[in-house]
């Protein structure tokens, strides 16, 4: 389907109108322009708008274009996906099913390296020939910097001009993780290195930067002999595919996995950590001084973590991402400032334009109410928890049919809730099924109420799934994170920006159209602080909002 077929679905509103109607007076103006800025609040349209773009850049700017549109999750990927049919979706090989095999294409991509052959039609390679020969293309930060950083080759061929990253305040987050390093006693064990236990006695060892980069220099060489010990290990049956396809059918019931399938995936693992260790080698030698060691026990396993990540990722965003294309748009509900938004990603602020407006969306139908019971910080939180647990009964009494959101910015609160809050309508979940979980909170017609520390951005919950939220704790970046400590250090701006952004983005999760309301209830007594000194930095649509309500003891 084309792209101007898409477009005609919608008539444009008022505000992506005027957005276009910004941009091509300023390119006009100064062709020289590389970068836009595009602070729209949450719910006014930015993917339509993203196709609006690429339609007067076709028009106006060059004919031939191709663009890459980029999100910050899969969910917002499906919502892309769903509405317009002219992008060419793209995600990871696990998503899409191996019909030749009976197993996803990641599976069956394994076993034909195994036995050396191909699909007759591989649905995953259908849809990476389609993202790279796309006119618009489609894919979540994680793939796309995956792409950037190991595919370079398939992404010199797609050759994308223009690049729009929409929910743009994650970007350098994301970007970040994927420099980072971090080398595990799970991982070396599940790597199956014929040495673990003193390759494991090594990494315990390991206290400082420097002794980390001598362990991974060593790992290097482990790596690249474990390679060659494991293929040589694998079995040389080959295997027809109505074996293959037996098998699976056996281990799917039994939750079991071919052996050489295992082994073949280890070797995929390898390979990756290979690669990931040459490119954070590579970029510490060019610029020692941006790293720090972060250590963390891991109570699931018991054991303590380390690892290196870069305190900012400008330099990376640059080098592997914006250098690429002829013009960048990001867009966000949260740029909120535009130099310290500039030095955060490496642009250079004479080159981007910035643009930002209020929300269109009535006052009265995105009241948030303040009712402060005290400071949800490392000191006091098990005080204040005690005098939310009345007051969320109460909420949850006052919302009785209606779906809600609890915004927990960490899994400690919410394991806190469930095990003081009995109400049948709360549903949680972990790090492994949130896109499941949340799924069957749509899709219910029961007013579940989902508890969650990680649901600011991303996700749309218009109409009737959440009429009311509670943020339940303000979302501080972590002071226990010692890359957080230097940002904040270096630069005391990013550390304000962050929270009143997350803040700004929960808000606006359930109001996605003019006619759609919903109640935002803020009882972390932080919130005050927050407003206090970083005030500057909210925009006014959200501060016309504020309904500060005083709690009666009796209430606590």
């Amino acid at each position: 389907m084309s792209l101007k077929r898409d477009l005609l679905k919608y008539q444009p509103r008022k505000e992506q109108r005027e957005c276009l109607d910004f941009i091509d007076s300023e390119y006009k103006k100064n062709k020289e322009n590389k970068f836009f800025l595009l602070n729209l609040p949450v719910g006014t349209g930015k993917s339509h708008l993203a196709l609006m773009i690429a339609d007067w850049y076709l028009k106006t700017v060059n004919g031939n274009a191709k663009f890459d549109v980029i999100t910050n999750s899969k969910i917002l990927q499906d919502q892309y996906v769903e509405t317009y049919e002219s992008i060419n979706d793209l995600k990871g090989k696990e998503n899409y099913e191996c019909t030749q095999y009976s197993c996803s294409c990641a599976q069956g991509n394994e076993f034909n390296r195994l036995n050396k052959t191909n699909c007759e039609f591989c649905p995953h390679s259908a849809a990476r020939e389609g993202f790279v020969s796309g006119r618009m293309s489609l894919t979540n930060f994680y793939l796309y910097i995956l792409f950037q950083l190991y595919m370079t080759k398939m992404m010199d061929n797609r050759g994308g001009n223009v690049l729009i990253v929409d929910e743009a305040h994650d970007f350098d987050d994301v970007m970040s993780d994927f420099i980072s390093i971090k080398i595990t006693e799970t991982v070396v064990k599940r790597l199956k290195f014929s040495n673990e236990d003193q390759i494991i006695r090594d990494l315990k060892k390991v206290s400082s930067i420097s002794g980390y980069i001598e362990f991974l220099k060593g790992l290097q060489g482990e790596i690249a002999t474990t390679i060659s010990e494991v293929e040589r290990s694998m079995g040389q049956t080959k295997r027809t595919v109505k074996s293959v396809k037996r098998e699976n059918a056996v281990n799917k019931v039994l939750g079991g996995k071919n052996s050489d399938i295992k082994l073949m995936q280890i070797v995929t693992d390898l390979q990756q950590y290979q690669s990931k260790i040459e490119i954070f080698l590579k970029e510490y030698n060019a610029n020692p001084n941006n790293w720090v060691l972060e250590s963390n026990y891991n109570e699931k396993t018991k054991q303590k973590e380390l690892s290196l990540e870069p305190i900012w990722a400008f330099d990376y965003l640059d080098k592997y991402v914006f250098s690429k294309y002829d013009m960048v748009f990001l867009m966000s509900g949260t740029i909120l400032d535009k130099n310290l938004f500039c030095q955060l990603n490496g642009l250079d602020v004479e080159k981007a334009i910035y643009y930002s407006i209020e929300s269109p969306f009535p006052v009265k139908n995105r009241p948030v109410y303040y009712m402060p019971l005290g400071k949800m910080s490392y000191k006091s939180k098990d005080d204040t928890f005690k005098n939310y647990i009345p007051l969320i009964h109460k909420i949850l009494n006052k919302y009785s049919d209606k779906k809600g959101i609890i915004h927990t910015n960490s899994f400690e609160l919410a394991s806190w809730i469930s095990r003081d809050i009995k109400d049948p309508r709360l549903v949680y979940h972990d790090s492994s099924n949130k896109d499941e979980v949340l799924q069957e909170h749509f899709d219910t017609d029961k007013p579940t109420v989902i508890v969650s520390p990680s649901l600011s951005v991303g996700v749309s919950f218009d109409d009737d799934k959440a009429r009311f939220q509670v943020i339940a704790k303000v979302p501080y970046p972590s002071l226990a994170s010692q890359k957080n400590k230097l940002r904040q250090k270096m630069n005391p701006d990013w550390y304000s920006w962050r929270t009143v952004g997350s803040v700004c983005q929960m808000a606006g999760r359930p109001i996605r159209s003019v006619d759609d309301y919903a109640d935002t209830i803020i009882i972390d007594s932080n919130f005050g602080d927050l407003l206090r000194y970083s005030g500057h930095l909210f925009p006014q649509w959200f501060l016309d909002s504020i309904k500060k309500v005083e709690i009666k003891q009796k209430d606590k």
